[in-house]
Order: structure tokens, then sequence, then C-alpha cells
């Protein structure tokens, strides 16, 4: 029980505040209609193991997820009028960990396998890490001898130089974001043409039939934009990239634009 009392402490001072509930929306990726989807509380986390989905104690605000019915995006408005202040406060704070406990080792240590198996051409290239957090794989990958830095929104850092990366990662941030062109933008603001950027997302097209049930829909986990193949593919056109997916989790997009 010390989690539940650590997460109930650090929020009651500074109460959830989120953004009323619409109808109907507007899509963040394709601008199309977005009817409701499902409706959670905000506690919920990833891989919850029963029917609920309710692990910590609830907080009493429910966070409604809207789905496009152009690009089939599941999202939510509740955090649009968020600062980074108060994601920092109830989202990503000292208990974050808690939520999701393979952050800080366990997936950097993966992703540092992946990219050197399957991206040995760019071993000598610079790299940047996008939202990297305090810079665990840039430092693993540093260890092996790979020239990668990391940069995070939400952790203070050198602003990194534009248009210098040949390759760019970006794991487990695509789900995280409240604003999908704001986001990519900077990432291609970063990546030379021609520049390649492998990234994890997963996408809801093989487990559509869960809906809100399912476990990758996550607020308080930061779980507030889930994609399908579609709604990647229209953001990742509308910025001038081509994209493969090379399953529900990875993905590869190349810059065609300058």
């Amino acid at each position: 029980m010390k989690a539940d009392q650590t997460y109930l402490r650090l929020n009651m001072s500074s109460p959830l505040i989120v953004k009323s509930v619409v109808e109907i929306g507007c899509c963040k990726v394709c601008q199309g209609e977005a009817t409701l989807y499902g409706v959670t509380d905000f506690n919920t986390i990833c891989h919850s193991e029963n029917a609920s989905r309710y692990t910590y104690p609830l907080t009493g605000v429910a966070i409604y997820y809207h789905q496009c019915q152009t690009c089939g995006l599941v999202y939510t408005h509740a955090c649009d009028d968020w600062t980074p202040a108060d994601y920092a406060q109830h989202m990503y704070n000292e208990a974050y960990g808690q939520f999701d406990p393979n952050y800080e080792i366990n997936r950097p240590m993966r992703n540092r396998d992946l990219i050197l198996t399957l991206f040995k051409k760019y071993h000598g290239k610079k790299m940047l890490d996008y939202g990297g957090g305090t810079g665990t794989l840039a430092r693993l990958m540093q260890e092996v001898g790979i020239d990668m830095v990391a940069w995070d929104p939400f952790v203070p850092g050198d602003y990194p130089e534009l248009n210098s990366y040949e390759f760019m990662t970006s794991f487990e941030v695509f789900e995280h974001t409240p604003d999908p062109h704001k986001t990519l933008a900077e990432v291609s603001g970063f990546l030379k043409k021609g520049g390649v950027f492998f990234f994890s997302t997963a996408t809801t097209d093989e487990v559509s039939h869960l809906g809100m049930t399912d476990w990758y829909i996550a607020p308080r986990t930061g779980h507030i934009t889930i994609h399908s193949e579609a709604s990647l593919n229209a953001l990742f056109s509308a910025h001038g990239f081509q994209i493969t997916h090379l399953n529900r989790w990875s993905h590869v997009a190349m810059k065609m634009v300058g």
C-alpha cells in the first residue's frame, strides 16, 4: 500500500483539472470527426491484471477517449490545456516508476539490442534518442561506442542541433503526446533529409475488439494518444515521411523532404 499512499499524497494538494468532454471531437491527426469511444479513471495504468483495470485507488476523475471515424486514432482531449508543470506533477512525477517499472533500465536495454541488430549501417552516424528520459539508452549506446545523445521535452538539457542527425529513435513516446503534429514536426527538425526515424508505439489494428479493456489505454501512465496504422500513415505523410510498419509495435520512417 505504500505506493498507493505516495500517489495520493502527491496529488491531493493539487486536484486534477481536465478539459470538459464533448460528444464530437476533431481528430488530432486528420481532423476527421471523432466520436466518444470510452471512459476510464485517471488512475488506470498499463498491464492491470483485473477485469476493471483498476489496480490503484480511483481518483474520481473520468478520462474520456474519442475515436476518429476516418483514421482510427483513439485519444483524449482531457489534458489538452495542461502545462509542462501539470504533466510533471500529475503524470511524470516521482511515483512514475511505480506505474511503469520497465522505464528505467529493462526497456532501454532491449532497445539498445534492437538498434545494434537492425541498424548496423548507422552505427558510425550521429544518433538522437527523442523523448529519451534521463538518457539511459544513450548511455548504453555510448558504452558500446555509438555516438548517441538523448533529449526529452520533460527533462532539462541542451537543445539538440537542428538538421544534424541521420538516425533517430523514439521509444514509447507517441502515445504520450497530446499534439501528434507538434511532436513529429520537432522530430523532423532534428533529422536530415533522407534520415531514418525508428520508433515504437503500439497500434490498435489487431486489438480494436478490446475497446477500453486494451491495456495500452492508460492515462496514469501517460498513454493519451493511441494510434492505428492509418493514423500513423496520415501523420507521417503530412510531414513528408515514408513509413513502414515492422509489426504492431515498431515502425521505421524516412524523411523525404528537406
